[in-house]
């Protein structure tokens, strides 16, 4: 009989263990799913709400017999993998159980069998969608959000909160738990450095309110390697870090990023009370050093540079100097009574409804924007490993692309000048392959800096047109 130890020693790279599995009818009937089990996949993103995923069942059954299933139904379900240094890890819904969304059927064309698509995700998902908020809370935005998970949604789970600035006093009119709190994060301001990157979302571990920077700031928790699986013998620990697909989605869309704002935006703002109006700029490269990023993280000792190079684009400007895109905000500052400011600045939310930001936005709007776009247009890949179920979306990697011989730099770097160093794991797909007993990880990596400095020229590069004032207007040409 094997030991503990034993049984959770990592012997294969992406294997994996199904204890339980079972759906819980509308009419409370367990119906145990392992024998007719195909596919399972979760999927964690730091810009979605709730872990979501798909369980594939091979329907040789009727559904009379499992049912009928409408999409009312409930998942019970543990699997667990074993990991580097003994670790045992395991997804585990036994108690908080997965909530059926959705369910489709299809058919395998070359064996003609029948599949049925179970869509779940965690159950304070569907527990937001039933809830409505109508009052008002005080404190900062962080202790509302600890309020709104406990009292309204009502999980269990562990929170994952960054200290938040200020006090607020706001409002939530038949607004739903979760889109109060996405309200509240485009507004919240770290209490530790001023960061206004807030993003809420769901892993494994617990819900997440806090900031990309603070996420910038982890320790690497893994490193990813392009190599042969199984290069060494007997090496799952080897193969556990090799990358059997890579696929490069961006090096950055400067062009689009330009027009959103990115690299510089200009903020105009009109005091309705005062009747003033105020300006505020932003510029990257000027701004760049005063965030956190992923490259270095906490240790200042690393020189991280930015995405873009200082090489002027039109006369002597560079491309951040340009506020390519404008925002106007209505305001309406007061001092009351008691000597207190208030902020009653005019945005929207994604629905179209008018809500209130918080005070001050020209310190926190147009860097959040920046930033965002970053992690959407910034230098962006996907990898394929076996299976980590102890990865999450948020956690920080490291991967190093090999260069490709012609693109060696002149210090002949082994690395590719974009894709080397930490990344931040922005979403993961976890997929168990029940017929193949193989998991894998497929995760989509951003980076927001460069370890390398890019190479700028001191004058635009820029070919100057050759004059031609000419102007074409006859086109009609055999008309009377």
């Amino acid at each position: 009989m094997s030991s503990s130890a034993d049984k959770n020693k990592l012997h294969k790279a992406g294997g994996f263990h199904i204890e339980k599995i079972e759906v819980i009818t509308s009419k409370g009937v367990v119906v145990d799913l392992l024998g007719i089990l195909v596919h399972i996949t979760f999927f964690e993103d730091i810009q979605t709400t709730s872990i979501t995923g798909s369980c594939i069942i091979n329907d040789m059954l009727a559904l009379s017999t499992i049912g009928p299933i409408i999409g009312q139904e409930y998942l019970r379900m543990k699997i667990t993998t074993s990991g580097l240094n003994e670790q045992e890890s395991s997804y585990d819904f036994t108690e908080n159980l997965l909530v059926v969304n959705s369910l489709t059927t299809k058919e395998d064309g070359a064996s003609g069998n029948e599949f049925l698509i179970l869509e779940f995700s965690t159950a304070e998902l569907q527990r937001d969608q039933r809830t409505r908020i109508n009052q008002s809370y005080s404190g900062s935005y962080s202790e509302i959000f600890k309020k709104i998970m406990r009292d309204h949604i009502g999980t269990k789970k562990k929170l994952y909160v960054e200290p938040s600035r200020g006090t607020k006093k706001i409002v939530f009119p038949n607004f739903s738990p979760f889109e109060a709190i996405n309200m509240m994060k485009r507004q919240a301001v770290s209490a530790h450095d001023g960061s206004p990157t807030y993003m809420f979302f769901e892993d494994f571990k617990g819900y997440h309110f806090r900031s990309l920077s603070s996420m910038y700031a982890e320790p690497t928790i893994h490193t990813y390697k392009t190599s042969v699986p199984g290069s060494k013998p007997n090496d799952p620990v080897s193969d556990l870090s090799a990358v059997s697909e890579y696929q490069i989605q961006s090096i950055g869309d400067s062009a689009a990023a330009q027009r959103l704002g990115s690299y510089g935006s200009e903020l105009i703002s009109y005091d309705t009370y005062t009747r003033r109006r105020t300006t505020t700029t932003y510029n990257y490269l000027e701004n760049f050093k005063n965030e956190t990023h992923v490259t270095s993280g906490k240790d200042k000792s690393i020189k991280q540079f930015p995405l873009i190079s200082a090489t002027p684009v039109q006369g002597k400007s560079r491309m951040s100097d340009f506020p390519a895109r404008r925002y106007f905000l209505p305001s309406a500052n007061f001092v009351d009574s008691n000597n207190n400011y208030t902020d009653l600045t005019v945005l929207h939310d994604e629905k179209g409804r008018l809500v209130y930001n918080s005070i001050q936005s020209e310190t926190w709007l147009q860097r959040r924007a920046s930033q965002l776009l970053q992690l959407d247009r910034g230098i962006t890949c996907s990898i394929k490993t076996n299976g980590n179920t102890l990865i999450d979306c948020g956690d920080v990697v490291e991967f190093n692309l090999p260069a490709v011989s012609a693109a060696k730099t002149e210090d002949n770097d082994k690395f590719d000048f974009f894709y080397r160093g930490r990344f931040l794991i922005r979403r993961i797909r976890q997929d168990f392959d029940v017929s193949a007993r193989k998991h894998d990880s497929i995760m989509t990596l951003v980076k927001d800096s460069l370890q390398k400095e890019l190479l700028s020229a001191d004058e635009s590069l820029e070919i100057e047109p050759e004059e031609n004032d000419e102007v074409i207007e006859k086109f009609y040409i055999n008309e009377q």
